[in-house]
């Protein structure tokens, strides 16, 4: 079963997405019109299985090409639904305004049940003009104080048509149904207005997030869910991150863009192609090296230049010299617009993710590591050698080793970069962010000095 959630802006739709699938997903603000595209989440409400959609909030009065995109979005959900949830405002008084959308809703609804869902009724006085909306008296509700669920619940386990009860519910908040695990996360990050969304939606083949001229149109991280071949993949649009003084809600939607960033395993680092690589650009990808994610570089907007070429072998030598730690670093042509280049993005990409999940067995990382140690043993320190004892995985995802020396504080930073460089070249780990943690073999005596 399919929700959608719908009503005027800031009536609480995301605050009672985020209480439905059981964490903090979409942003929510006193500020009216944060939401702007669908967002889709699985959750699972008392154990009732679906799936919930929240929306911008529809505006029937702006006339702006936003406002139409905002609506379109809206009208979109409801058409994927199943059950539409009218949510209202009860703090305030009915007004003429809620009485349009409600024949709004009535107007695109196509018959399927619209349940009115009154919510902030924690700070109603009286919420008896709901009526006048048409959909009955309603179910009272604070997303706020996380009370009213079950009779959500109710109402959909009815339409489930299902023959349990809620006899055993003693209330709770929603929890968020598990995810697929297989499935590899790739977010689009990088600055206001470089074609994130547009690029999205020319792969998944809809207008699945709102796009536009103006800049700084996605808010939400939203994730859309798409097979490449036999892989399931999450593609994560986020907004756009500037170096600028932000507002408070700016500030928000950058720090839920970095949750998502943390979560993906990929990270689309989106430019325009003319202008790109800028500061903000390095800094962006940056942070996601240092988080230990595959990084591709997408040079968007290539149909707009004529030297798209010659501009790509001067990023990629830019690139060589601002992430010498990360050799191979891939940076692709695309233009979204024109839909080019957007299978290989994913054929490198995947390549890539397959390079940063490999595991290395303990056998063939010692034989590798004596031979590379005969070749170039470490320097001195201070007269004494620093003996290398063995090294092994620890970890993947980044490939991340272990280390075992004698005087291992000794060991200089150029020493760990010439094992790694090596590694890299041995094991074919070129592309992908290593680790090297140095240790020191454990002495069961330290204890007893």
């Amino acid at each position: 079963m399919k929700i959608a959630l719908v009503g005027k802006p800031n009536v609480g739709k995301s605050a009672l997405f985020n209480r439905l699938v059981g964490r903090k997903s979409a942003i929510v603000s006193d500020e009216a019109g944060v939401t702007r595209d669908r967002k889709c989440s699985q959750a699972s409400l008392f154990g009732l299985e679906f799936e919930v959609i929240d929306t911008a909030g529809i505006d029937l009065l702006s006339s702006t090409s936003l406002a139409a995109g905002m609506n379109q979005q809206t009208l979109l959900a409801i058409e994927e639904s199943d059950v539409i949830l009218f949510v209202v405002d009860v703090s305030e008084d009915i007004s003429e305004y809620d009485k349009a959308i409600a024949l709004w809703i009535r107007k695109y609804s196509k018959s399927k049940p619209v349940l009115l869902v009154k919510n902030k009724t924690d700070k109603a006085k009286s919420h008896n003009d709901v009526m006048r909306l048409g959909f009955g008296d309603g179910i009272a509700m604070s997303a706020l104080h996380n009370w009213g669920l079950e009779k959500i619940f109710e109402h959909l386990h009815e339409m489930e048509g299902e023959s349990d009860t809620l006899s055993n519910v003693e209330g709770g908040s929603a929890t968020i149904s598990a995810s697929n695990s297989d499935s590899v996360k790739i977010a689009f990050v990088g600055r206001p207005n470089v074609g994130k969304s547009t690029m999205i939606n020319a792969i998944v083949g809809e207008n699945r997030l709102l796009t536009g001229d103006e800049a700084g149109i996605t808010r939400d991280a939203i994730s859309v869910k798409w097979k490449f071949g036999a892989r399931e993949l999450v593609l994560v649009d986020t907004a756009g991150q500037r170096k600028a003084k932000l507002s408070h809600l700016e500030h928000i939607a950058v720090q839920d863009a970095w949750k998502n960033i943390a979560r993906a395993d990929i990270i689309f680092v989106t430019m325009d192609i003319r202008n790109s690589l800028e500061k903000q650009d390095l800094t962006i990808a940056r942070k996601a090296l240092n988080e230990g994610k595959v990084i591709v570089f997408l040079l968007n907007k290539s149909d707009m230049v004529s030297n798209a070429a010659e501009i790509l072998e001067t990023i990629k030598w830019r690139l060589s010299k601002e992430f010498a730690q990360l050799p191979d670093v891939p940076c692709l042509l695309v233009s979204a617009k024109e839909h080019k280049g957007l299978h290989r993005i994913f054929t490198t990409a995947l390549s890539l993710h397959d390079t940063w999940s490999k595991r290395i067995s303990t056998g063939q990382l010692n034989k590798w590591f004596q031979k590379a140690v005969a070749n170039n043993p470490p320097p001195l320190a201070k007269g004494m050698p620093i003996k290398l004892k063995y090294i092994s995985q620890t970890s993947i995802r980044p490939p991340t080793f272990t280390l075992f020396a004698g005087r291992a504080e000794a060991l200089p930073v150029s020493y760990e970069r010439y094992l790694l460089n090596n590694l890299r070249r041995n094991f074919k780990l070129g592309g992908v962010p290593l680790r090297l943690i140095v240790r020191k073999p454990h002495n069961p005596y330290d204890s007893e000095r």
